[in-house]
């Protein structure tokens, strides 16, 4: 009997062994924060809304050239997503228009990673979760926040030495106007993380920043380090140049501002750790990069 019994536990072993394994879900999103999170994981999407833009606003991590480009985000090419035969798609809450367009095709799971109040560390974290049980691999959600969390820790005592300098974390959408990220911000989230002060201690709006001129810069405090986040128009760094307003601010100055890559301002962990490792490679660094 025991014999028996072993022999047939060995061949449903045997069998487990020899099975393939279950294939992970192809996933479509439009949603960037979704689609960065999940090559993080592992499980990048087969289709992706504006591709090519993402590399320009996110590409971190890059798209594998694998990935389609299904269109614009707001306005996706179905007809592709229809040959493309995702198993479902994965959105956030600003495509909830879309969704009855989507549900023809496949089912749709929404996923949100940020709040009415913009971006909080818990709610990203219970994003990531959620998308981990949606594509059936809890394990490599909790390894990028295990990842995440250990960077963060690491990054805390590297800076330690810069805690004290505020920080203005800015993108330039003109030479004369730019968006400055406050309290709801994605980067605001990193910098307290990091240990690090935000300069900008006015309003911001869900998406994370406030709207600014030029000449609202010099109410920052005077010893206030400049952080420009990629991407800006490309004319900008010329065009600051042949500002007198610019030149009479500190960050006419290389040392007073650091140029870093682009990093999702709407983004979830690894936006994150992007702009993470921006801070901690060019803080202690007098010298610029490109912008």
């Amino acid at each position: 009997m025991r014999k028996y019994f072993s022999d047939g536990l060995k061949a449903a072993i045997l069998i487990l062994m020899l099975a393939p394994a279950q294939a992970a879900p192809r996933v479509a999103t439009s949603d960037w924060t979704t689609a960065e999170t999940l090559a993080a994981m592992g499980h990048p999407p087969v289709s992706l809304g504006d591709k090519r833009a993402y590399r320009d606003w996110v590409n971190h991590p890059p798209m594998p050239q694998t990935v389609l480009d299904s269109g614009l985000r707001f306005q996706p090419n179905l007809e592709q997503l229809y040959r493309v035969k995702p198993d479902f798609f994965i959105q956030s809450p600003w495509f909830g228009h879309l969704k009855t367009q989507f549900e023809q095709i496949a089912p749709v799971h929404e996923v949100r990673f940020s709040t009415d109040n913009g971006i909080r560390y818990a709610q990203t974290l219970a994003a990531t979760r959620r998308l981990g049980r949606i594509i059936g691999d809890s394990a490599a959600a909790e390894r990028l926040i295990g990842a995440a969390e250990s960077q963060f820790a690491r990054q805390r005592k590297t800076l330690a030495p810069h805690a004290e300098r505020p920080l203005a974390v800015i993108q330039f959408v003109d030479a004369r106007h730019a968006r400055i990220y406050g309290h709801t911000s994605m980067y605001h989230v990193v910098l307290q993380k990091l240990g690090l002060k935000n300069a900008w201690q006015g309003d911001s709006n869900e998406w994370g920043f406030a709207n600014i001129a030029l000449t609202d810069l010099a109410k920052l405090p005077p010893d206030t380090l400049l952080i420009i986040v990629q991407p800006h128009p490309r004319n900008t760094r010329s065009a600051l140049g042949k500002s007198a307003l610019w030149q009479r601010l500190p960050f006419a100055k290389p040392q007073n501002r650091r140029i870093l890559p682009p990093s999702w301002s709407y983004g979830a962990l690894p936006s994150m750790q992007h702009f993470a490792d921006g801070l901690a490679q060019q803080l202690p660094s007098e010298k610029e990069s490109a912008w």
